[in-house]
């Protein structure tokens, strides 16, 4: 093949979904498992202190009552209600659960990047977006950690000294009107003042708990999805196929009904495996006699067939109990002219949104660093494919990215790729 046939089939190639030039200059880029080492011992070296402890709440023996007023049952009521919110107040004013939540930061900067780890190693290829999220927060931890550290210690230094001052009001608290509307007075200050303390604190780290929580969402749809390939038996990726996406989903073939199973996109194509309990007789025409499990791979559409996408929600009472439903126009070389998915528990528009950037090449941006080299290689390979075949001198189209072999549709011989000139 002449170098001007291959600059015409990589034009071609290039145009199909997933086989966007890759990126000319990756960043630098330190390996998760390899930053987790550093950040264990930099944890080691900053071990949080644990919230000072109180000695517990030991009530002052309370005097004999003297009068009616003082066995008044309203009152003693109130005097008790009081001594239990100290006792909780003395608790909070510790607050533990913001040296929790310090904890579950400095654990989950371990766990997680650890977890991304295992999912590249399982062939969840697309993890650039994920480590720049994941490495954006760690610096962002790091930089305010000092701080919260700093502010934590103060605030529980101050309310130490304010609940001494409260524990003598409540010691010699008496189940009489002034006694009680002071200690109630004094006990609702200090309620403030803690909640101020935690509103302090909290709000040097406020919004990273929230993309802690998003990057462990992602990290469980994906192994959700990896989970997922490794029960299917007939599912095979192609050299360098990233998968991206996958959701339980009903392939309505008419109206509403079709086989039930589950959905996959990949960078280059969806896939629908039928997975479901079928009846295969019934007793007096109505209960299940015998049934068998159904688990074959029914639909593969290339997503460079895809001409229209159509992501919308369906049916439901006042908003409720909508159908999320992805319906797309495919071109004359599918298998079908049009597919219509009901996606269980994942919304239409997101697929929608993925399919866009697989379309455009966006996604390859997504693609982890050491994964671009093969990227490049599986693409050289396919336009390395003879344009003719070597037996009937038919036509060879270029097949897609990350094929190793194709087959002559006229002659049936297998076609190999020449080695790239």
């Amino acid at each position: 093949m002449n170098k001007s046939d291959m600059d015409e089939r990589r034009k071609q190639l290039q145009k199909r979904p997933g086989n966007s030039p890759a990126r000319v200059a990756p960043k630098p880029r330190v390996r998760p498992a390899n930053r987790v080492v550093a950040r264990r011992q930099t944890v080691a070296q900053r071990p949080m202190p644990a919230p000072p402890p109180r000695r517990p709440f030991q009530p002052a023996a309370r005097p004999a009552p003297q009068s009616s007023v003082a066995a008044n049952p309203e009152l003693q009521t109130r005097l008790e209600q009081a001594q239990t919110s100290f006792a909780s107040l003395e608790s909070r004013a510790q607050l533990g659960d913001i040296y929790s939540t310090i904890g579950k930061f400095d654990s989950q900067l371990i766990d997680l990047p650890l977890a991304l780890e295992a999912l590249r190693e399982r062939g969840y290829l697309h993890s650039e977006q994920l480590e720049d999220r994941l490495e954006a927060l760690e610096a962002r931890w790091d930089d305010v950690r000092p701080r919260v550290e700093t502010t934590l210690q103060q605030h529980v230094a101050n309310l130490d000294k304010q609940i001494d001052e409260v524990e003598r009001h409540v010691h010699t608290l008496r189940p009489v009107e002034p006694s009680l509307r002071t200690a109630e007075s004094v006990l609702k200050s200090l309620e403030q003042r803690i909640g101020a303390a935690e509103t302090a604190v909290s709000s040097l780290y406020k919004g990273m708990d929230t993309d802690l929580y998003a990057i462990q969402a992602d990290l469980n749809r994906i192994t959700t999805m990896m989970d997922a390939l490794a029960e299917s038996n007939a599912i095979e990726l192609r050299v360098t196929e990233g998968p991206l996406l996958a959701v339980k989903s009903v392939w309505q073939q008419s109206e509403k009904d079709g086989p039930e199973g589950m959905l996959f996109l990949t960078d280059q194509r969806l896939l629908f495996e039928q997975r479901e309990e079928v009846v295969t007789k019934k007793r007096l025409g109505i209960f299940k006699a015998e049934s068998e499990m159904i688990q074959e791979l029914r639909l593969g559409i290339e997503v460079s067939d895809v001409d229209s996408i159509d992501a919308r929600e369906e049916g439901g009472f006042l908003g409720m109990g909508k159908d999320d439903i992805l319906e797309l126009g495919l071109s004359a070389n599918a298998p079908l002219a049009r597919a219509r998915f009901h996606l269980k528990g994942q919304d239409s528009a997101d697929w929608a949104a993925v399919l866009k950037r697989i379309q455009t090449g966006e996604i390859d941006a997504d693609r982890a660093d050491e994964y671009v080299e093969s990227l490049e290689e599986a693409q050289e390979a396919a336009l390395s494919f003879p344009a003719q075949c070597p037996n009937c001198y038919a036509a060879v189209p270029t097949p897609p990215r990350g094929v190793l072999t194709a087959t002559c549709e006229f002659c049936g011989t297998v076609i190999k790729p020449e080695n790239p000139a």
